[in-house]
């Protein structure tokens, strides 16, 4: 007998891509979030034990701040605007800009910091696997992230 629950319990990057894609060519997923205000909304749109997957909205100017998502990894699709996509990999900062149709993805553990460059609003759909228990803050200091302690 087992005690585990049935399903997909680890997702690769593509799979999280195709879920975010699924999620984004969804009708009207966009229109589930509110576009006021100058700070970024989010709405989650379902939620199993092993992924999450959450619409955002992103004024003009907003974002996350440098962060990571501890043990999950994440993937997004930009249903509207433009966004950079901001990274620490590797001891070096990678760049990505982001437009409508196109994706992005951050390993778990991976410092990254998600802006929204335009003059709009813009809308993302994000999955993440497994769900987002932790984060972690970072400030950049000397040319790279430096981890928060929360503790101190």
């Amino acid at each position: 007998m087992t005690t585990t629950s049935p399903g997909v319990r680890d997702f690769t990057k593509d799979q999280l891509v195709r879920m975010a894609r699924l999620f984004a060519h969804e009708a009207g997923v966009a229109r589930t979030i509110e576009r006021t205000g100058d700070e970024r909304k989010r709405h989650q749109l379902t939620k199993t034990p092993h992924l999450e997957v959450w619409v955002m909205t992103w004024p003009p100017g907003a974002t996350t701040d440098w962060h990571d998502h501890g043990k999950a990894a994440g993937a997004m699709v930009v249903v509207e605007g433009e966004l950079i996509d901001r990274q620490w990999r590797g001891g070096s900062e990678h760049w990505t800009e982001l437009g409508p149709g196109d994706e992005g993805s951050v390993a778990a553990g991976t410092p990254h910091n998600l802006t929204n460059v335009g003059d709009g609003y813009a809308v993302t759909i994000h999955a993440y696997a497994p769900g987002l228990t932790e984060m972690t803050p970072y400030t950049w200091e000397d040319g790279q992230p430096v981890a928060i302690d929360a503790t101190s």
